[in-house]
């Protein structure tokens, strides 16, 4: 993950992040920025949840956002839905070949064998309760090792790029008629256009949180020294860490 980097005073700067992985990081933010605004637009506009094939207003629902004191007429002056699927079909393309793009560099480059599978040891369940009482002592965290995945990033990441996207890739696939017309086995896989609706506003909620969680985590190893790392490729590891 890390190579080797120049000393300085208080530190060492490591060569962190290559010119790949930053650019894919940034055009990531900005396509889930846009995917996000825009599936918000369009669940205003159909406000309801529902699970099975069929799902209309006065159906019975899985989730009502009229239930949170935002009445189906309110959610669809705040929403639009021609804007929403636009931009979410434009930047779910930009968001799907970045990652493919993203994928295939590092599978080649051989970074998701070196930096991002866990090793057995890692996996043991002492070794998972210890790094999870770490991560909860934030911020009074160490930083220690801030240039390499620990073991739950490992498996976050691992699960985000090949079982999340997949899944809300085909979810979303799912709910075009034009496409399941083609490939019907979707709906068969789903049970139905509404459960893959749902599905994917679910895994959406998950994602948020994902961020956040993300965020703290940035924030806990150093905001400004991590951002920048992103952004030039180069970490500042403080003396005695390095």
């Amino acid at each position: 993950m890390a190579s080797g980097g120049q000393r300085s005073g208080g530190g060492q700067w490591l060569r962190l992040h290559s010119p790949n992985v930053r650019i894919c990081h940034w055009i990531n933010v900005i396509a889930c920025t846009y995917l996000l605004l825009s599936g918000i637009h369009i669940f205003l506009d159909f406000p309801e949840l529902y699970w099975g094939h069929t799902g209309y207003q006065g159906y019975p629902a899985i989730f009502k956002l009229s239930d949170w004191g935002l009445s189906w007429d309110e959610a669809g002056e705040l929403g639009n839905r021609m804007w929403g699927r636009n931009y979410h079909f434009t930047f779910a393309w930009v968001f799907m070949i970045n990652g493919l793009v993203y994928a295939g560099w590092n599978l080649a480059r051989g970074h998701f064998r070196r930096s991002m599978l866990p090793g057995r040891a890692e996996l043991t369940s002492a070794h998972l309760r210890a790094e999870l009482r770490e991560h909860l002592r934030w911020p009074r965290r160490s930083h220690a090792s801030t240039h390499r995945y620990g073991t739950l990033q490992k498996l976050s990441y691992l699960l985000l790029i090949f079982v999340y996207v997949p899944l809300m890739f085909l979810t979303g696939i799912a709910q075009s008629p034009g496409i399941t017309a083609a490939a019907p086995w979707l709906l068969d896989m789903f049970g139905g256009r509404q459960t893959a609706r749902s599905l994917h506003t679910f895994g959406t909620v998950v994602f948020v949180l994902f961020v956040v969680v993300h965020l703290l985590e940035v924030a806990a190893a150093g905001l400004v020294n991590r951002v920048r790392s992103m952004i030039t490729g180069n970490l500042r590891v403080p003396e005695g860490e390095a």
